[in-house]
């Protein structure tokens, strides 16, 4: 017989780990359920769906993404993304104008996703991963001070139960001011980093297995 996994809301402090961000008394959080930004629900509590603030959704080609606020007509979501093999992804907010991803959501190296930068209100936001791969986000003006971070979900025992800590965004006071921004480029940059990873992961395998077959 598996393990019944129980789903609890992380408590800010208690599982500090090496190079990874933390939330504190002034963060507000997004609980990201399941942990998968292709398609999840975003919420400021698990328990009560009162509180979801996204849904996000994908078509089965993932194609296009849809992120909806509750109050969203189902024509005008907050955001669609156009995802394309050959030519530049593009993006629409609202039901408006589809743009290029890069034109608004900039990235500041070549051939590099990390790090990207978008504008607001005369403000330039940049999002860029660490060494252990947390994506954060800070102020150019200020980039020693991240202002939002993700943490994916994980599994670990407390007091002898298998449990999961949900994926989490935090924001400072200063991301939540452009709540919706910062979330809609959080998912398109998580998801990136995430297919990168993936392409990593299967070309090691294939790397490993080449010389296996060669020994």
């Amino acid at each position: 017989m598996q393990s019944q996994l129980t789903l609890v809301e992380p408590l800010p402090g208690i599982f500090v780990e090496p190079g990874v961000l933390q939330p504190t008394s002034a963060s507000k959080i997004l609980y990201l359920t399941p942990d998968n930004v292709k398609k999840c629900t975003i919420t400021l509590d698990l328990k009560d769906p009162e509180q979801t603030q996204y849904i996000v959704d994908s078509n089965l080609e993932l194609t296009y993404m849809h992120v909806r606020r509750p109050y969203d007509p189902p024509d005008q979501p907050l955001a669609t993304l156009q995802r394309r093999e050959v030519l530049p992804d593009k993006i629409s907010f609202r039901g408006g104008e589809k743009i290029k991803v890069k034109s608004w959501l900039r990235p500041l190296k070549a051939f590099s996703t990390f790090p990207a930068a978008f504008e607001e209100n005369g403000t330039t936001y940049v999002w860029d991963a660490s060494i252990v791969g947390q994506l954060s986000m800070y102020k150019a003006s200020e980039p020693d001070t991240p202002i939002a971070w993700f943490q994916s979900s994980r599994k670990l025992v407390m007091d002898g139960v298998p449990t999961v800590l949900p994926a989490f965004l935090v924001l400072q006071p200063d991301a939540a001011d452009i709540q919706d921004l910062t979330v809609v480029s959080f998912l398109i940059l998580e998801q990136k980093a995430r297919m990168s990873n993936k392409r990593t992961e299967l070309l090691s395998g294939r790397a490993v297995h080449g010389v296996s077959a060669i020994d």
